[in-house]
C-alpha cells in the first residue's frame, strides 16, 4: 500500500490476524484504504516507529476487540495514542466479552460493533459508519472559514461610495498571550524526559510528551502527566523523581 496518509489503521492482536485481514479485504473493497502492521511495515524499519506514523496520519482507527486485544499493553498504548491525537475510534467485537480495566476506560463512549453472529452485516455496517465519519470530518473542514473567507465577509461590510455601512460590533475581548509548551520540542530538557518515559512506552513517548507539553501549565503537571502513562506504581512513583529532577537541575 502506498503511504497516503487518508488511511484506516487496524488495530488487533496478532492472535487475531485472519480476520483482520479479512477486515481489511472486505473494506477496501468498499473504497476504505485500510493500513495493517502484518502487510505495510517496509522491511527494515523501526516496528513501533511505524505503528506511531501509521496513527498519527490515520483518519480513524478499527479496533478488533476480543480476549486477546483486550489484554494487550500494546493495544492500549495504541487506543490512547488515538485518544490523544483525536482519531475516531471504531470498536468490532469478535466475541460476547466486555473490556475491563484500562480499556474499559478507553471504550467507555465507544458504540461497538458486533462481528456476530452476521459477520457480513456487520463489516457493511461497520464500512457504513467509517464512511460516515469521513463525510462529517469533510463537511467540517468545509465549513471552517479561511481567509479569503473572512476578506469576503470585511468587504461586504463596506456600502456604496466606499463607506462602510452600520453594522452592531462585537465586544471586544483582550487576547490572551499565548502560551508555549512548557518544554520545546528538541530541547535537552524534552529529549531527556523522552528518553525516560520511552524505557516505559516505548516510541510513543515522542509523541505523548509533545501532546502533554502543550497543554501542561508547569514542569510539575507536566511529570504527573506523563508519569499516568507508567503502570506499575513502583516505576511510576520512579519515573516522577527522575523526572522532577531534570527540571530542578535547570538553571
Amino acid at each position: 500500500m502506498s503511504d497516503d496518509p487518508s488511511h484506516i489503521f487496524i488495530c488487533f492482536s496478532s492472535k487475531d490476524e485472519p480476520i483482520a485481514r479479512e477486515v481489511v479485504a472486505f473494506l477496501e473493497t468498499e473504497g476504505l484504504k485500510c493500513w495493517i502492521s502484518c502487510r505495510d511495515v517496509p522491511a527494515g524499519r523501526n516496528y513501533q516507529e511505524t505503528i506511531v506514523q501509521a496513527l498519527e496520519s490515520a483518519q480513524g482507527i478499527v479496533f478488533l476487540f476480543s480476549k486477546s486485544s483486550g489484554t494487550s499493553g500494546e493495544i492500549l498504548k495504541e487506543l490512547s495514542l488515538a485518544g490523544s491525537i483525536k482519531a475516531p475510534v471504531f470498536p468490532l467485537r469478535l466475541a460476547p466479552i466486555s473490556p475491563t480495566g484500562a480499556l474499559r476506560y478507553e471504550l467507555a463512549t465507544r458504540q461497538w460493533i458486533d462481528i456476530f453472529p452476521d459477520q457480513d452485516k456487520a463489516l457493511h455496517r461497520l464500512a457504513q459508519t467509517i464512511q460516515d465519519s469521513l463525510e462529517a470530518q469533510a463537511t467540517a473542514a468545509d465549513e471552517t472559514p479561511d481567509a479569503s473567507d473572512l476578506e469576503a465577509s470585511s468587504a461586504a461590510g463596506v456600502g456604496s461610495g466606499g463607506r462602510a455601512t452600520e453594522a452592531p460590533q462585537p465586544a471586544k475581548k483582550r487576547a490572551r498571550p499565548m502560551r508555549g509548551p512548557v518544554v520545546a520540542a528538541g530541547s535537552q530538557e524534552f529529549e531527556a524526559i523522552r528518553a525516560l518515559l520511552a524505557r516505559h512506552i516505548g516510541p510513543i513517548a515522542k509523541v505523548v510528551v509533545q501532546k502533554a507539553a502543550a497543554e501542561a501549565r508547569t514542569s510539575d503537571d507536566l511529570c504527573e502527566r506523563l508519569a499516568a502513562h507508567v503502570s506499575a506504581p513502583s516505576d511510576r512513583a520512579a519515573f516522577l523523581r527522575t523526572a522532577r529532577a531534570q527540571f530542578a537541575s535547570k538553571p
